[in-house]
């Protein structure tokens, strides 16, 4: 094998040997936070950067559209990185560290619910919007990696891919994001309204 087969088998075999390491509990824990927000009609609310803003926005389209079977109602799920006008009016009036934060001081409401993705578990801005919807009593939850940082810390549920490698800890995430709203969408398809 050349040099990059054995790059790109060696990938594979951590993002899977990652995969495996995920606690069943945490993602149990999760889906019943988003069953939760389901049945009271309440939004989930997402945060990250970056790549975790990617993952947030994609999030946000997979619950509220992939979920959606007729005769439930749609979960809400909103990203907080997808308005880039109420972002960069809050990073320049304000502080980067307080773009989530504001948002969910005008949007968040009661029954509502937060899921924050950081890789490092260390974004300013990420712990700050944890922070927030902690006093106000929203159910948190974290997608984290590395060594799971503050956020890991905070969260009332945490998803923690244990390894030193962000784009490993990205993939896992991705694949924990589908695994749940696959598995709402066919619950949602088993039982009548």
């Amino acid at each position: 094998m050349t040099d990059f087969e054995d790059f790109t088998q060696d990938y594979f075999d951590a993002l899977q040997a990652a995969a495996r390491r995920l606690d069943p509990k945490a993602l149990a824990a999760t889906l019943d936070v988003l069953r939760g927000v389901a049945a009271r009609g309440a939004t989930l609310w997402i945060a990250g950067n970056g790549g975790s803003a990617a993952l947030a926005d994609h999030t946000a389209c997979e619950i509220g559209k992939g979920t959606h079977v007729e005769p439930h109602p749609p979960i809400r799920a909103v990203s907080l990185a997808a308005n880039g006008p109420m972002l960069t009016a809050i990073a320049n009036d304000v502080a980067y560290d307080q773009v989530f934060r504001r948002q969910l001081e005008i949007h968040l409401r009661e029954g509502d619910a937060l899921l924050c993705i950081s890789t490092s578990g260390r974004s300013p801005n990420v712990l700050e919007a944890c922070r927030y919807a902690r006093k106000r009593e929203a159910p948190t939850v974290a997608f984290v990696g590395y060594d799971g940082g503050e956020l890991a810390r905070l969260a009332d549920h945490v998803v923690h891919v244990p390894v030193d490698n962000c784009g490993i800890s990205e993939d896992v995430l991705q694949s924990v994001m589908h695994v749940l709203t696959q598995y709402l969408e066919r619950e949602r398809r088993a039982r009548p309204a």
